[in-house]
């Protein structure tokens, strides 16, 4: 998810909940969220190691063909440069001042990637780490795990992509939240022109959980797996249920549509759906 989703789960969460609040004073014993902290920080959270994914992929296939990064004042490497050494390490570096990409989104730090073997071979693991990295001024970090599954009967390539124990730091009061996930990203489209990833087509499902920068706990389950075209600034298609620890009787259920890239989703909350537009 990019983060022009954070907008999407506080909007979402602020007028649902609005109209929970609202109801839970007639029903007293039965307790109703207050806020939308929850939602943003996992938001924040998924928003960055996706982009750190696409980064990457951006800047190579694990070959030796070294493509410019989406960000025109990164730099990026791969060591060593030959066509038989493993495992190889791809680093992209943004700079000590913010770096604005393509995808609209300030980055600084380091990334570094380490591949086991080539990116499109089954049981490659991708390990990736952080150095003084942040995503529109937040502090990011924690070590992300890729490794590829081989194909699915589909015929599609699978990857796992495990984050654990991820620290999300605020720009300005110095709060964190923690964020964990382990889902599979199908490598649905896109896969046969090499030279051209912007027709490349991901399905996500998978859990996540985390605290929040409030302390809430939470976890999210998705229904249907999640259409990432990157092509398109939104996520187009899927649905995913996220639950407050809390208040669990109160799931949110937020679908991204049918795969059209119009920036449009709904929310689905205690009965009532309410229409939303992404920015």
């Amino acid at each position: 998810m990019k983060t022009k989703t954070i907008q999407l789960f506080s909007a979402i969460v602020l007028i649902a909940l609005t109209s929970l609040i609202y109801t839970g004073c007639r029903k007293k014993e039965d307790p109703k969220p207050k806020n939308a902290n929850a939602a943003a920080d996992n938001s924040n959270a998924e928003s960055a190691f996706a982009g750190i994914w696409k980064q990457i992929s951006t800047v190579t296939d694990s070959s030796n063909t070294l493509r410019a990064p989406s960000s025109a004042c990164a730099t990026a490497s791969i060591t060593p440069f030959d066509l038989v050494t493993w495992p190889k390490t791809v680093t992209i570096d943004f700079g000590t001042v913010n770096c604005l990409g393509s995808d609209l989104n300030n980055r600084r730090g380091i990334i570094t990637a380490v591949f086991s073997g080539p990116y499109l071979d089954s049981g490659t693991v991708i390990t990736v780490t952080l150095t003084n990295y942040y995503h529109n001024d937040y502090h990011i970090q924690g070590t992300q795990t890729i490794t590829n599954k081989g194909n699915n009967s589909s015929g599609h390539l699978v990857y796992n992509v495990v984050v654990n124990s991820a620290i999300v730091t605020h720009p300005t009061d110095g709060r964190s939240s923690t964020w964990n996930t382990n889902q599979d990203r199908e490598f649905y489209a896109g896969y046969l022109t090499n030279l051209n990833i912007w027709d490349d087509v991901y399905l996500i499902t998978g859990t996540a959980n985390g605290v929040s920068m409030e302390g809430e706990s939470y976890t999210i389950g998705t229904n249907s797996p999640l259409q990432v075209n990157i092509g398109c600034h939104w996520i187009v298609k899927g649905s995913f249920t996220l639950t407050l620890g809390s208040y669990p009787t109160y799931p949110i259920v937020f679908d991204y549509g049918a795969g059209a890239c119009d920036g449009n989703a709904t929310a689905t909350l205690d009965g009532t759906t309410y229409n939303i537009t992404m920015y």
